[in-house]
C-alpha cells in the first residue's frame, strides 16, 4: 500500500543550496557586514548601506572573511539564486557564523531565476555556523528548492545551521523531471554528487513555508535524505506550513525527517496538504523515515486530503512513523479532519533498520480519515511490529458520515493489517478512548478494531469504547458485535464501554494559536476534556515511563483517566 522509498539522486555538477537563519549563539570575532540593494553598485565597497552592493552575482563571487554578514535591503527584491560554499566562505565556523539577512524595514525578496533538477535559491554547502534569518524567498517558476542544506565536500560534519523567521513560497520538482528532489527547504545527508556528508545541529525555526494556494503544485516543507542516519541534532520548531498541494505522484510530508538522529519537531501547525496527490505513499502532515530519536509533540496537522474530493489514491495521514523509524515517541498533538488516519505506525523494516520501539501517547484525534483513505484513525501497518509499539492515553473521535464516501467501508478506530504476526513483547494498547459515530453504507458506525488476519502480542487494556450501532469487534475471523461479546472473548482486561462525556464532543475545531509563541496548541482542543461522572474518569491502567503529563499539561495520577484527559 504504501512503501517509502526516498531514492538517493546522483547528479555531477550539482551545486548545493542552504539558507540559514536567526542566530543560535554569540560570535567570538567581529562581524563584518556587507550589504545589498538594488540601488548600489558592485563596484562599491559593500560596507555600509551607502556603499552597498547592487547584485546576487556580486555576493557569490565574493570571498567573505570568518564572522561575515550580508544584508539586502527590506522591502526589495532581487534576482538570482545565492550560493555559499567553502570557496567563498572558507573560515565560518558554529561559533562563528556565516549571516545572510534584511537590513533596514521588512523583509527582502529574492526570487530565483536558476533552473535543473537541483537548483535550488539559496544553496550553503559544508558552510558550519550558516543562518539565514528574516528573509523571503519566492520561486521565479523553474528552480526546485528554495532552500538546501548540504555537504558535499567533507567527511566531517557541518554543524549550526539556522533557517529562521522566513518565508520560502512555491518550490516543487521542475514539471517532467524525474527527480524526487524540490520543496521549500531541502537537508541533504547524501548530497546529489553521492558524497555522503554528515549535518550536525540543524535548525529550522518560525519560518512559514507555503504554496499560494490550497492547490497549488507546492512540494514539501522540509524534505531530504540522510546516508543511513547522518543528519543529527535537528530542531524543528515554531513553523506554519500549509497550502503545499504536491504532484499527482508524490511521496514525502509537509514536514518529513529522513535520516535524522535525534531530533524535535514541535509546535508547528501543518495544515492544507497534498490536495493533488492521487497516489498512494504521500502525502502525510509529518512523517520520519530511517529515523532515529525523533520526538513529535504539540503540533497541529489538519486537512491533509485530496481537493475538491477524494477521487483516487490512499494515505493523507497526519502523523506518520514510517519505515525504519527507531526510538520515537509521538504525543501532545492534535490531528484533526485528515482525509487519511490521524495516527500511523508504518511498520516495514528498511535496510537493516528494524521499525521501533516507538510510542504514541497523549494525542486527540477528531474527523481524521474522513475519506476513509487509510481504514482507521489509527493504523499500523503493514506487519505486526518486530520491537515494541506502545499506544496510550489516545482520544479518537470521528462523527463523519461516509455513507456517501468515494472509497467502500467505513473507518475504524484501530486497523492492523495487511498480514498476520506477533507484536513484539511489551506492546501495549492501553487508556485510549474510541468514541465512534461516523455512520456508514449499511447504517453501523465504525468498527472499534479492524484486525482480520489476527495480529496478536500486544497487550489490550482499560481501553473506553462507544459508538451507537457500531459494527464491534473484528479480531481474526470473528466479529464481536457487542460488548458483551467482547469481553466474554478475554482478548482484554479492564474494558470500559459507555459515553465519556466529552466537553463538546466534534466541536474542536481549528486552534487559534500562533507557533512562534512557544506555547500551544494546548488548552486548545478543549473540547475533549473530562465532564463529571464521565466513566472514564479513574478507570485507567498505569503505564511506566508515561512522560508524566497528559495532553493538556496536567500530572497523571497513580491511577489515571482513560484518554488524552488523563489528570
Amino acid at each position: 500500500m504504501r512503501a517509502r522509498i526516498f531514492a538517493a539522486v546522483v547528479a555531477q555538477g550539482m551545486l548545493g543550496l542552504l539558507l540559514a537563519g536567526a542566530t543560535t549563539g554569540t560570535a567570538h570575532a567581529a562581524t563584518t557586514t556587507y550589504y545589498v540593494s538594488p540601488f548600489g553598485n558592485d563596484s562599491n565597497s559593500g560596507l555600509s548601506p551607502d556603499q552597498a552592493w547592487k547584485s546576487i552575482g556580486k555576493v557569490n563571487g565574493f570571498t567573505f572573511p570568518q564572522g561575515s554578514a550580508v544584508s539586502f535591503q527590506g522591502q526589495e527584491w532581487f534576482s538570482g539564486c545565492l550560493l555559499f560554499d567553502a570557496d567563498n566562505v572558507p573560515a565560518s565556523s558554529a561559533s562563528t557564523p556565516f549571516k545572510v539577512t534584511s537590513y533596514g524595514t521588512g523583509q527582502a525578496t529574492i526570487q530565483s531565476n536558476c533552473t535543473g533538477n537541483y537548483s535550488a535559491a539559496v544553496t550553503a554547502d559544508n558552510v558550519s555556523g550558516f543562518q539565514l534569518n528574516n528573509m523571503k524567498l519566492v520561486n521565479g517558476g523553474t528552480t526546485a528548492a528554495g532552500v538546501l542544506l548540504q555537504n558535499q565536500k567533507s567527511s566531517t560534519a557541518t554543524k549550526g545551521l539556522v533557517v529562521a523567521d522566513s518565508d520560502i513560497s512555491g518550490f516543487a520538482t521542475p514539471s517532467g523531471s524525474s527527480s524526487t528532489f524540490g520543496g521549500q527547504i531541502m537537508v541533504l545527508g547524501y548530497a546529489v554528487n553521492g558524497n555522503t556528508g554528515p549535518l550536525d545541529d540543524v535548525q529550522i525555526r518560525n519560518n512559514k513555508l507555503h504554496g499560494s494556494s490550497v492547490t497549488s503544485t507546492a512540494g514539501p516543507g522540509i524534505y531530504g535524505w540522510g546516508s543511513g542516519i547522518n543528519i543529527t541534532n535537528v530542531r524543528v520548531e515554531g513553523n506554519t506550513v500549509y497550502n503545499l498541494g504536491m504532484a499527482a505522484q508524490s511521496t514525502g510530508a509537509a514536514l518529513t525527517a529522513n535520516g535524522w538522529n535525534g531530533a524535535v519537531i514541535q509546535r508547528n501547525v501543518v495544515h492544507d496538504i497534498g490536495a493533488n496527490v492521487t497516489s498512494c505513499g504521500g502525502a502525510s502532515g509529518i512523517m520520519t523515515y530511517t529515523s532515529n530519536d525523533v520526538t513529535i509533540r504539540r503540533n497541529e496537522v489538519y486537512n491533509v486530503q485530496p481537493v475538491p474530493d477524494y477521487t483516487a489514491g490512499c494515505d493523507w495521514d497526519g502523523i506518520d512513523l514510517d519505515g525504519g523509524t527507531t526510538n520515537s515517541v509521538v504525543e501532545y498533538n492534535y490531528t484533526h479532519h485528515n482525509a487519511g488516519s490521524g495516527l500511523l505506525a508504518y511498520t516495514s523494516t528498511v535496510g537493516s533498520r528494524v521499525w521501533g520501539p516507538n510510542t504514541f501517547r497523549y494525542n486527540i484525534s477528531e474527523n481524521d480519515d474522513w475519506a476513509n483513505a487509510q481504514g482507521g484513525l489509527f493504523n499500523v501497518v503493514p506487519n505486526a511490529p518486530k520491537n515494541a509499539l506502545s499506544v496510550y492515553g489516545n482520544t479518537f473521535f470521528t462523527n463523519k458520515d461516509q455513507s456517501t464516501n468515494k472509497k467502500t467501508g467505513t473507518s475504524a478506530c484501530f486497523l492492523f493489517g495487511y498480514t498476520t504476526g506477533t507484536w513484539a513483547s511489551g506492546s501495549q494498547i492501553k487508556d485510549n478512548i474510541c468514541h465512534m459515530a461516523n455512520k456508514g453504507g449499511f447504517g453501523k458506525t465504525g468498527q472499534l478494531y479492524y484486525n482480520p488476519y489476527t495480529q496478536t502480542g500486544m497487550t489490550l487494556s482499560n481501553n473506553l469504547y462507544y459508538g451507537t450501532s457500531t459494527a464491534g469487534w473484528r479480531w481474526g475471523g470473528t466479529t464481536y458485535g457487542d460488548f458483551a461479546a467482547w469481553k466474554a472473548a478475554g482478548l482484554e482486561s479492564g474494558a470500559v464501554w459507555g459515553d465519556p462525556l466529552f466537553t463538546s464532543p466534534g466541536a474542536g475545531g481549528t486552534c487559534s494559536w500562533s507557533p512562534t509563541s512557544g506555547t500551544g496548541p494546548q488548552p486548545c482542543p478543549g473540547a475533549y476534556t473530562l465532564k463529571s461522572g464521565s466513566p472514564a474518569l479513574g478507570a485507567g491502567t498505569a503505564v511506566s515511563g508515561n512522560g508524566g503529563v497528559d495532553y493538556y499539561g496536567t500530572s497523571i495520577p497513580s491511577v489515571p483517566n482513560i484518554g488524552a484527559d488523563a489528570g
